[in-house]
C-alpha cells in the first residue's frame, strides 16, 4: 500500500489541464473477487465510461488509446491485483500518471474535466486522530504510528527489545523448553493455566514488559495520544501491571499479532478508537454553531464556494456521496449550477474542498448524520 500525504494531494489539486481523469473502485485483499478477476474487470468496465466521456470531449481513437495506456496495463497486471487494499484510486493527464492503494472502500466513479476529483480523499489529510499502537508478544514488538486512514511502523530497535531474550537473557528458551514442548504456539504453552511453570516464568515476562515501556517512555513520554495494546490475552494483565503511559486504551487487540498484517490491526484499532476519533467532528459541529448567529460560518452554498476561493474558509465541512454540478465564475465571484453534462464535469463541491485545503483551511468529510445541518451539502466556518 502506498500512503497518501497532504503534499500528493496538493500535488493533485493543482493540477489544471484538459483531459484530467480521475477513476475510483473498490478492491479486495484476497479471496473469491481476486480469484475471480472482480476487481481487474470493474476497472476494465470504469476504463470503457472513460473512453466514452473522451468521445465527447472530441478526442480521436490514438489520443484515446495513448491516454489510457497505463490504466489498461494495470488492468493487465497480475502481481498489482494480488496485493490490493479496500479501494483504488487513479488519476491520469497527458504527462501525468498516478495511483493510490488506500483501506478505504471507494463508490465506484469516474470523473473527466480539467481538473482531478479529490473529495474522497479528504480525510486522508486530517492527522487529529493520531494513535500508538504496540503489537507484542514474546517472540517481537513493532512500535506503529497510526491515524484514522493510515498506520506506519516505527523503527525503535534501539529502545526496546526485539524479544524476551534480549531483557532476561539467552537462556530463556532453554529454561523453558519444557513447558513449550508438544504446543503448537510457544506463547500458549509458556503460560496456560496456573501451574508452578507459569509462576516461574511471569517475572521473566515482567522484566521483558519494563523494558518495553522504559524504552516507549522515551518515545512518547509527553504524548496523549491513545496507545492500542494488540497481543495475546493473558498478556494484558502483565503488561498493564509495567505500563507508565498515561493513555493506555482501555481495550486491547487480541491474538498473537506476529503475522498479522499491519492494515488488518489498523482496522481492528480503528473500530476500538471510533469514539476518539470522532472528537474532532464534535468540535467543529460545536464551533459552527456557535459562530452562525453571528455571521462567523454558513451552510448556503452560494456563500461557501466563493469564500473558499477567497481564502476565507477556516473549517469546511463536506456531506459524503453527494455532489454538486455547475462552475465557479472567478471574474464575477459568483456561482453557476448547471446539470450534469457528459462532455464537462464540475462538481462545486470538489472545488471548495480543494480551495480551502490549498489556502490552509480543514476540511471534513462527513456523512449526512454528523453534518451540522444534514440537508446542506456544505457547512463553513469562516476565519474571523
Amino acid at each position: 500500500m502506498n500512503y497518501f500525504s497532504k503534499d500528493k494531494f496538493k500535488e493533485l489539486a493543482i493540477v489544471n489541464q484538459a483531459h484530467c481523469i480521475s477513476i475510483y473502485i473498490p478492491t479486495h485483499r484476497a479471496g473469491q473477487e481476486v480469484n475471480e478477476k472482480i476487481d481487474r474487470i470493474n476497472l476494465k468496465n470504469q476504463v470503457q465510461k472513460v473512453t466514452r466521456e473522451l468521445e465527447n470531449w472530441q478526442l480521436g481513437k490514438r489520443e484515446i488509446d495513448e491516454l489510457l495506456k497505463p490504466v489498461n496495463e494495470l488492468v493487465n497486471d497480475t502481481s498489482f491485483w494480488n496485493n490490493q487494499s479496500d479501494g483504488l484510486a487513479i488519476f491520469r493527464t497527458k504527462n501525468s500518471f498516478d495511483f493510490i492503494t488506500l483501506p478505504t472502500t471507494f463508490e465506484e466513479f469516474i470523473y473527466v474535466s480539467d481538473h482531478f476529483y479529490l473529495k474522497p480523499l479528504i480525510t486522508y489529510l486530517n492527522d487529529t486522530g493520531k494513535y500508538y499502537l504496540l503489537a507484542l508478544s514474546l517472540s517481537e514488538v513493532k512500535f506503529f504510528e497510526g491515524y484514522p486512514h493510515q498506520i506506519n511502523e516505527v523503527e525503535v530497535h534501539d529502545l526496546l527489545p526485539e524479544h524476551i531474550e534480549d531483557a532476561v537473557g539467552y537462556d530463556f528458551k532453554e529454561k523453558h523448553l519444557q513447558f513449550r514442548s508438544g504446543h503448537a504456539g510457544a506463547e500458549n504453552a509458556i503460560y496456560h493455566g496456573h501451574g508452578k511453570g507459569n509462576e516461574e516464568v511471569k517475572p521473566e515476562i515482567i522484566k521483558y514488559f519494563r523494558a518495553i515501556n522504559n524504552g516507549l517512555m522515551k518515545i512518547i513520554n509527553t504524548s496523549k495520544r491513545p496507545l492500542v495494546l494488540a497481543t495475546v490475552d493473558y498478556l494484558v494483565p502483565l503488561y498493564k501491571e509495567v505500563n507508565e503511559y498515561g493513555n493506555l486504551w482501555k481495550d486491547s487487540i487480541s491474538g498473537n499479532p506476529e503475522h498479522e498484517d499491519p492494515i488488518l490491526l489498523h482496522e481492528k484499532a480503528r473500530e476500538l478508537l471510533k469514539d476518539y476519533f470522532n472528537q474532532d467532528k464534535k468540535l467543529v459541529r460545536d464551533a459552527f454553531e456557535k459562530t452562525l448567529s453571528n455571521n462567523l460560518a454558513s451552510y448556503k452554498e452560494e456563500e461557501i464556494i466563493p469564500a473558499a476561493f477567497n481564502q476565507r474558509i477556516d473549517t469546511l465541512m463536506v456531506k459524503n456521496g453527494e455532489n454538486l454540478w455547475g462552475i465557479f465564475d472567478k471574474d464575477n465571484n459568483a456561482v453557476k449550477p448547471r446539470t450534469q453534462q457528459p462532455e464537462f464535469k464540475s462538481c462545486l463541491l470538489n472545488f471548495a474542498a480543494i480551495q480551502t485545503i490549498l489556502n490552509g483551511g480543514k476540511v471534513y468529510l462527513m456523512d449526512p448524520d454528523e453534518m451540522p445541518l444534514p440537508e446542506a451539502k456544505l457547512s463553513a466556518v469562516y476565519r474571523f
